[in-house]
């Protein structure tokens, strides 16, 4: 008791001679600790609603299905709202819709049931803060629950299973590098993982797992849409790669044994037809010239429609031969 209340005396007599200011500082700075170890140490998203994978059921139908998959390429992803646009103008609806980094927040509101007028109202009265939420700690100074809370919303809080149309989200396992395709679970969540792009944004950890942006592993996931049972694919190649192929070919060469840029390869070459915009040059997280990308998608997709048309029909009379049999 002795040596207890010794203890107490001690404390007392410092606490009453140590400065108040420099008392108030010291405790804001175990403050600021303890804000900055919970920053370090992002949500661990888990249980029934987390995003998950289950095995993919094909879509089956009597006529041809089509699938759109939508690669990365930050802001100019924008240009995919174009691609949609153009699409529907000429009377062709998407049965299936898979997305990869930025082309997931695209695909993911496009597979809410939101037609192309829609995503261009709502690209337009988008501004940058509403989805770019900053963040001092972390491995990544943009911590992406603006985006998560944003796609959460425009698709009216659904999970994956009960979008309108099949919907997969493409993200990459940190540890691992594999591939993941989020189809169950929270929407939001899944978009923010896949458009995780390291050192950009704060991973997110799903069940244990921190996740990244869904292009290291699948830039452009025409593999995954034809998993689903599409029977063509529509693919849209915003990336740097694809402005880089379209416009100086002999650059390209540089690239020959990149591991992205080989990814790109092998996903692409198993669409049916491939669409380019020829977007503007802009930084990852610049919205400002979203209106160009917009109009450079829609223009790319009005020339795709009769490669389309004729992939269609080359898919119905494979149906129709098979049925012969």
């Amino acid at each position: 008791m002795r040596g207890t209340l010794a203890g107490f005396h001690c404390l007392t007599v410092f606490e009453l001679q140590f400065p108040v200011m420099l008392r108030k500082i010291l405790i804001g700075l175990v403050a600021a600790g303890a804000i900055a170890a919970c920053a370090l140490s992002p949500s661990d998203y888990n249980g029934a609603g987390a995003p998950r994978e289950a095995a993919i059921e094909p879509l089956r139908a009597e006529r041809p299905l089509v699938a759109l998959a939508l690669g990365g390429g930050g802001a100019r992803g924008f240009a995919h709202i174009g691609v949609i646009k153009a699409l529907e103008a000429a009377g062709y609806v998407p049965d299936i819709v898979t997305g990869s980094s930025s082309g997931a927040v695209v695909a993911a509101l496009y597979a809410s049931g939101r037609p192309a007028r829609e995503l261009e109202a709502i690209a337009l009265a988008l501004e940058r803060d509403e989805l770019v939420d900053y963040t001092l700690f972390g491995n990544g100074w943009v911590k992406g629950e603006a985006l998560q809370d944003f796609v959460n919303r425009m698709v009216d809080g659904r999970p994956i299973e009960r979008l309108a149309r099949p919907f997969a989200v493409i993200a990459t396992e940190a540890k691992s590098g594999r591939m993941v395709v989020f189809n169950q679970g929270n929407t939001g969540v899944a978009v923010r993982a896949s458009a995780s792009v390291p050192r950009v944004f704060v991973p997110p950890v799903i069940n244990g797992e921190e996740y990244l942006d869904g292009g290291l592993s699948s830039p452009v996931p025409v593999k995954v849409a034809r998993a689903m049972g599409a029977d063509v694919v529509i693919a849209v190649d915003v990336s740097w790669f694809a402005q880089s192929r379209v416009r100086n070919p002999e650059e390209m060469a540089r690239y020959e044994r990149n591991e992205r840029y080989l990814r790109y390869g092998d996903e692409l070459e198993l669409a049916d037809l491939v669409i380019v915009p020829r977007t503007v040059r802009t930084r990852m997280l610049d919205f400002d010239q979203k209106v160009v990308n917009i109009a450079a998608g829609e223009a790319a997709g009005r020339e795709a429609v009769p490669q389309l048309r004729e992939a269609l029909t080359r898919a119905a009379a494979s149906r129709a031969f098979d049925r012969g049999k």
